[in-house]
């Protein structure tokens, strides 16, 4: 036999099905080995950290954003205490008069 012949009859092997051992679909899916967890792992990471970087500009456009508007609906405490009580004094009619928006802004 030459070594073309060998080389043949194990690809043979390799693909009919024929072999049995822990790879054998008939035990259920393969488990990564350690090795391939942690290069799985270390990819993950690489491309979490390239997509940051890609997108870290309009994260921070957002945040500050977002951060803007929350300081924008602030208002002291004592209006917001001197609101919620004209509020809950008209709670039956809550629709300011005329003189009651210029009392208020005051």
């Amino acid at each position: 036999m030459s070594d073309d012949d060998d080389d043949q009859d194990s690809d043979t092997n390799l693909y009919d099905g024929s072999l049995e051992g822990p790879d054998s679909m008939e035990f259920g899916p393969l488990v990564p080995t350690e090795t391939e967890r942690s290069l799985m792992e270390r990819v993950r990471q690489e491309l979490k950290h390239e997509l940051k970087q890609g997108y870290k500009e309009k994260i921070v456009d957002i945040r500050e954003e977002i951060l803007r508007k929350r300081r924008a609906g602030k208002h002291p405490g004592d209006t917001t205490s001197h609101l919620k009580a004209w509020w809950q004094s008209h709670s039956k009619w809550p629709y300011p008069t005329e003189e009651d928006k210029a009392k208020l802004v005051q």
